[in-house]
């Protein structure tokens, strides 16, 4: 059979592990995200969260009133205030990457429990490596504050510092599933891994998942996940009359944000079996639409506020549907200059390891949010921040990432050109998953944020 011509002639634009590096680049993205939101929040510390809602009405405030460093500064403050949204777009591209590993394999379809098992040890493994390291991190700082201030002693700084090691929080964390009991164990004591449980859910059901989506289509698939998410929200909205009464539970609980991982896995069928519904999308005036309509949705679930009853079931589907409309453009479109340039390299370098980025990050920024505590000059807390914490945050990721086991081999390059290229105009049978093509890493489980 003759090959279907890729819809872009262009050389691929990879790195040279064969991953799709509009993934990685925002994967590197949401990862950087959340890392300035903890910077941001630890630098504020103890005035840190502003109301989400109050953070955006505050930019067009200061813009009318003449006032533009104050709307600069409002916008940043806005973008910051919700850094933590780089967890659904985490969820998203993990959806997005399994699903077209799963439809592209070579391999024949291997069993449930073989797949649960690959992809629960690359995910624990790291996660009690992060575990093992905020552990010896937190007696470390626990030492320096017990011999610079005194008091009680190291086993109580050890339980009562910025990073908190009692029982409850060595079981919640050691075991992972837990966190979900109760809300102050949902950050024990590695706070930004608690996404862990959230992933090790969705590994659970993707094999179910994959096979309703085969049977049903991408758009009742699609629908079905919709409607289970905001079954769920609506239920604790009736049990709680908010979203804040059983927060560890909304925020954990795969119910409750299955959409997210529904859109993924449905942008994901449609690249490799349906890629005429895609035709077009990645020309510049439907892009720039998209990306309109993306921000203004994601904006205005964000004026929504967890306690505004039924309407705080909307919020978390409307800021999925808006970053889907963002980011999905960047991935469909043909490589180009965002491929290759500086800061889309840099961002996909970061992609690749983003897991252990927030391993590393996560007991590095105790030391900003304990100077922050203690009132130490802004100057020294900027020189930590900018000589120390970000370089050896990212110094020391890649090196945990070959040790862990995170950074792929040396495979072919792919494109979502050359996967569409391959799908043909027409949507093909079951056997096209042996189909003799490269296949992306599905390297979602490298790294979602707090």
């Amino acid at each position: 059979m003759a090959r279907t011509r890729p819809l872009d002639p262009r050389p691929a634009l990879l790195s040279a592990s064969g991953r799709i590096v509009a993934i990685d680049i925002i994967r590197g993205f949401a990862i950087m995200w959340v890392v300035l939101y903890h910077l941001w929040t630890d630098l504020r510390y103890p005035n840190v969260y502003p109301a989400q809602g109050d953070a955006f009405r505050a930019v067009p405030h200061r813009f009318a009133e003449g006032n533009l460093a104050g709307g600069l500064t409002a916008i940043s403050d806005a973008f910051f205030r919700v850094g933590y949204l780089g967890v659904p777009l985490f969820m998203m591209l993990s959806g997005l990457s399994l699903t077209i590993v799963a439809l592209r394999r070579e391999r024949p379809q291997e069993s449930a429990s073989r797949f649960l098992y690959r992809r629960l040890r690359r995910v624990m493994l790291p996660y009690w490596a992060g575990f093992a390291l905020t552990l010896a991190f937190a007696a470390a700082l626990a030492c320096v504050q017990w011999q610079r201030h005194g008091g009680a002693g190291f086993v109580d700084y050890l339980q009562n510092g910025d990073i908190n090691v009692d029982g409850g929080q060595l079981f919640a964390g050691a075991l992972l599933a837990p966190r979900i009991v109760r809300d102050e164990w949902q950050f024990a004591p590695e706070g930004s891994l608690w996404f862990v449980l959230v992933i090790a859910q969705y590994y659970l059901l993707f094999p179910a998942l994959l096979a309703v989506l085969r049977r049903a289509g991408p758009w009742l698939f699609l629908s079905a996940t919709l409607a289970v998410t905001l079954a769920s929200l609506g239920a604790m909205v009736a049990v709680d009359g908010d979203l804040l009464g059983h927060r560890s539970w909304v925020a954990m609980g795969s119910p409750f944000r299955l959409f997210e991982f529904g859109a993924g896995m449905t942008l994901g069928y449609l690249i490799v079996r349906r890629p005429q519904t895609l035709l077009g999308v990645e020309r510049a005036p439907l892009t720039l639409a998209s990306l309109a309509a993306g921000a203004a949705i994601f904006v205005a679930a964000c004026l929504i506020a967890p306690d505004d009853g039924a309407l705080a079931t909307l919020q978390s589907p409307a800021i999925v549907a808006g970053l889907a409309l963002v980011f999905a453009p960047l991935i469909i479109k043909a490589p180009g200059l965002l491929e290759v340039s500086a800061p889309g390299r840099a961002l996909a370098w970061i992609g690749v390891i983003s897991y252990t980025v927030l391993i590393v990050s996560e007991p590095l920024r105790s030391v900003t949010h304990t100077m922050s505590a203690e009132r130490a000059a802004d100057a020294w807390i900027v020189l930590w921040a900018s000589v120390a914490f970000f370089p050896l945050t990212l110094l020391l990721a890649r090196p945990l990432a070959r040790l862990l086991g995170l950074v792929e081999r040396e495979a072919p390059p792919l494109t979502v050109g050359e996967l569409i290229g391959h799908a043909g105009a027409e949507q093909r049978p079951p056997a096209s998953d042996q189909a003799s093509v490269p296949v992306p890493a599905a390297s979602a489980e490298e790294g979602a944020p707090r």
